[in-house]
């Protein structure tokens, strides 16, 4: 895999459209997070938070802030990198999630699919207009281009609804040694409710490095089902669940789910 073939000093690292992609990247994110400069979600894609983080890091250090991660930059940041296992930016979402007050009516939440799931999602739109939610359904046979439609319509939250033969998960962003907090925080919280007796669905959380997670700016978390037969006889207790778990999100009854 491409982006899997460069390390830290293998190559320039600088903004460009289409944004430059790599463990290289991830690794830059990882040293400039550990180290207080905030860029953002580590992802692995230099994009405008990276390019920020790294004039700050180049002002702080006093070289040319130039936004370029070349050796001179490279040098500065094995000098002085800390190898912590705490990075700014997850810091800032624990803090977010922690103190957040928006009632449900002020959530704007985006629900996509890539197709054939046209009626859950439809179902589970309805089940939070109900309770006040903004929500709409956007579709899209690109993981990469949906993820760029919800960032586009800046969503707070973003549920993508899926087929998985053979498992029942909710997924959140995690990789490049990162986890998204939030993420992790409101899938727990589904899974609490999609769990619970009165809907005994048994779906597991777990991490997943993909487009619709990795490359999204808001909360966002993968419902995987096993089988389109599921969607049609469950959608209700779906809807149900996730409505309760938003209720929840939004009152702030959610701080044991976040990991610290």
């Amino acid at each position: 895999m491409l982006e899997a073939s460069y390390r830290l000093g293998d190559r320039l690292l600088y903004f460009r459209i289409p944004m430059i992609r790599g463990e290289d990247v991830a690794e830059l994110q990882n040293r400039l997070g550990s180290l207080g400069f905030d860029a953002g979600r580590v992802d692995g894609i230099f994009g405008p938070d990276t390019l920020t983080a790294l004039k700050d890091f180049q002002r702080n250090v006093g070289l040319p802030i130039d936004g370029i991660c070349g050796p001179t930059t490279v040098d500065e940041l094995l000098r002085v990198f800390r190898n912590s296992a705490t990075n700014v930016h997850s810091v800032k979402e624990v803090e977010i999630i922690r103190s957040q007050t928006s009632p449900i009516s002020e959530l704007n939440i985006v629900i996509t699919h890539q197709g054939f799931m046209g009626g859950p999602a439809e179902l589970l739109r309805s089940a939070l207009a109900f309770k006040g939610a903004r929500a709409q359904v956007i579709m899209h046979p690109d993981p990469s281009a949906l993820a760029g439609l919800a960032n586009a319509l800046k969503s707070d939250i973003c549920i993508h609804i899926e087929e998985q033969r053979g498992k029942q998960e909710i997924h959140f962003y995690q990789g490049f040694s990162y986890a998204s907090a939030s993420g992790l925080a409101l899938a727990k919280l589904i899974a609490k409710h999609m769990n619970a007796p009165d809907c005994h669905l048994g779906v597991a959380v777990v991490g997943m490095n993909v487009p619709v997670l990795r490359e999204t700016k808001m909360t966002a978390i993968v419902l995987s089902i096993q089988d389109a037969s599921f969607w049609v006889l469950y959608t209700p207790k779906t809807s149900f669940a996730i409505t309760k778990a938003m209720s929840e999100w939004t009152s702030g009854n959610f701080r044991q789910y976040i990991s610290t």
